[in-house]
């Protein structure tokens, strides 16, 4: 086997982390503050969609239009991936993109969506018994009477006959409507009185 064209390398020295990332060099050249305002920034979501759609309808002329180009350009900027976007709709979805969400957990050590629930940390018995307590409030606030239970049978039937007797006139006044008087006849013939 020839080695022609072969190198050899160190391996000690590739088995080291690269640490001159750029999130590494933000990180190092970024005070406390600065850091802390970047991180505000893009934790605030719906302010940076506010921020990105200001210009919405002015034009922007673009010689070469491509997805993004690294580095600060002309367009939208992302400080934290180094990438500028030259329409609001790059910029949009490059922040939802999972590449940014894990160049912002390497920056600032946590997650950019706080995915956790909280709900885990209240007991079954006292969900309940808030869950109770609101209805109970709800009904209280809306006015809604309790239907007795002793004569619930005949309840029944008596909203039973009700509601067969509105069914009925709804029917028959059904007939006197706008749409029939526009169509020019009074019903669709069903065979059914």
């Amino acid at each position: 086997m020839s080695n022609f064209g072969r190198r050899t390398w160190n391996r000690e020295e590739y088995a080291h982390p690269i640490t001159t990332t750029y999130e590494a060099s933000l990180e190092g050249s970024l005070s406390a503050t600065e850091l802390s305002a970047l991180k505000q920034k893009y934790t605030n979501y719906d302010q940076l969609m506010r921020d990105s759609n200001k210009g919405i309808n002015k034009k922007l002329l673009t010689t070469g239009l491509s997805e993004f180009k690294k580095g600060k350009q002309f367009g939208f900027y992302c400080t934290i991936c180094d990438l500028t976007f030259k329409d609001t709709l790059q910029f949009i979805n490059h922040l939802n993109h999972k590449t940014h969400e894990i160049k912002f957990e390497n920056l600032f050590k946590e997650p950019l969506i706080l995915d956790q629930r909280d709900n885990d940390d209240i007991p079954d018995a006292e969900f309940k018994l808030a869950f109770q307590n609101a209805v109970q409030d709800f009904v209280r606030a809306s006015g809604i009477k309790k239907k007795r239970e002793d004569n619930g049978d005949s309840d029944r039937k008596k909203n039973k006959s009700v509601k067969c007797n509105i069914a009925k006139s709804n029917a028959s006044s059904s007939n006197n409507n706008e749409i029939a008087k526009m169509m020019g006849f009074q019903s669709f013939g069903s065979s059914k009185k």
